[in-house]
């Protein structure tokens, strides 16, 4: 979103004249408004300013505000850092560490189809995921998928290269994904 932000004030700058020429476009966002800002400097080079809710911001922090991956350590801490600037901190009641050793056996999910039974039961992967707004080299992220069961033996799940990244993600992200395998397969 921001590069498509950055061309549109380029082509706005890139139809003035005037030297010293500036452009500003806006877009809401997230509950606020980011303004991408461009001049021509004396020399004629063009430079970029950035504001998020009329705040000023380096790019990769508004890209960090703005990214959808809700697992990335790099986004949540800097989107936690914003909501605390805005006072928008809510107290976090402190959490237990969750144990995923023994989830399994309550969050199992069966799925039968043309007279076969299969468990779909939680795991969790350590994967290395790119950023999807490339504000920051890629990360190791814990995500969670699920793995397929049939006959009290393993038959898919795990990991798999994404054909669009080239990296590594959980092979069944949702239950919806396992049940289209499933319906898919013969087991």
């Amino acid at each position: 979103m921001i590069e498509q932000m950055e061309e549109r004030a380029s082509l706005q700058l890139a139809a003035s004249t005037d030297r010293r020429a500036s452009a500003c476009i806006s877009s809401s966002l997230k509950g606020g408004v980011v303004e991408v800002r461009t001049r021509r400097l004396k020399g004629g080079k063009q430079i970029f300013g950035y504001s998020f809710c009329s705040v000023r911001l380096e790019r990769s922090v508004l890209l960090q505000l703005l990214c959808p991956e809700a697992a990335c350590p790099h986004c949540k801490r800097t989107q936690a850092q914003w909501r605390a600037f805005r006072g928008q901190v809510a107290p976090v009641p402190p959490q237990t560490r969750e144990s995923f050793q023994f989830r399994h056996l309550v969050d199992e999910v069966m799925i039968e189809d043309a007279g076969r039974t299969c468990i779909a039961r939680p795991a969790a992967f350590q994967c290395l995921s790119p950023c999807p707004v490339n504000a920051h080299p890629p990360t190791v992220i814990r995500k969670t998928g699920w793995d397929v069961f049939a006959n009290g033996r393993y038959v898919a799940g795990g990991l798999t290269i994404s054909p669009d990244t080239g990296m590594s993600e959980p092979m069944f992200a949702t239950i919806a994904a396992v049940r289209t395998w499933v319906n898919n397969q013969s087991i």
